[in-house]
């Protein structure tokens, strides 16, 4: 089952041993300026806040995802297949970008996977608050982090609720 929530289309997947959630969104922009935004580190950088990325986009290349504070933690590329294709781990987590073009716009879809089912929530509205940026920045917009927390307090209380429900 698939919820829509504020134009994202959202899947919660119980297939594997972890928990995953499926984000599913439209860009009016062509795949390779939004795959840009997912492998350039200075595009990365730009709408992924309040943290930063290093990264090179090659299969087992680590990645080094640091917050306000310098705290880090570690990344590595498992799969790129430009420019359609983009999967890591971040610390015990997976993600995995997959892109295609729909006329000049492109569908994004995010799979993430955690490895504590209790963040599910927490993880679905951060990427959600994290997709919005994205298109901003895709947008020509100025990216603005929804507060101190990259996922937003009330939107992970919408994704319980909603989760939950699909759950039961």
């Amino acid at each position: 089952m698939s919820l829509d929530v504020d134009g994202t289309q959202v899947t919660l997947c119980r297939d594997n041993a972890r928990p995953s959630v499926r984000l599913r969104r439209r860009y009016p922009a062509p795949v390779a300026a939004v795959w840009r935004c997912l492998v350039e580190p200075d595009q990365v950088n730009a709408w992924w806040t309040p943290m930063t990325v290093e990264l090179v986009p090659e299969p087992g290349a680590a990645m080094t995802f640091t917050w306000p504070g310098g705290d880090t933690e570690p990344g590595q590329v498992l799969a790129v297949d430009p420019p359609h294709l983009f999967a890591y781990t971040w610390g015990p987590d997976t993600l995995r970008w997959d892109l295609s073009a729909a006329g000049g716009e492109t569908d994004l879809t995010l799979l993430t996977t955690v490895a504590d089912p209790g963040h599910i929530a927490y993880s679905a509205a951060g990427w959600h608050a994290g997709l919005d940026l994205l298109g901003d920045h895709l947008a020509g917009r100025e990216v603005v982090p929804p507060g101190p927390d990259p996922a937003p307090p009330a939107l992970v209380q919408r994704y319980r609720r909603l989760l939950d429900g699909e759950q039961g």
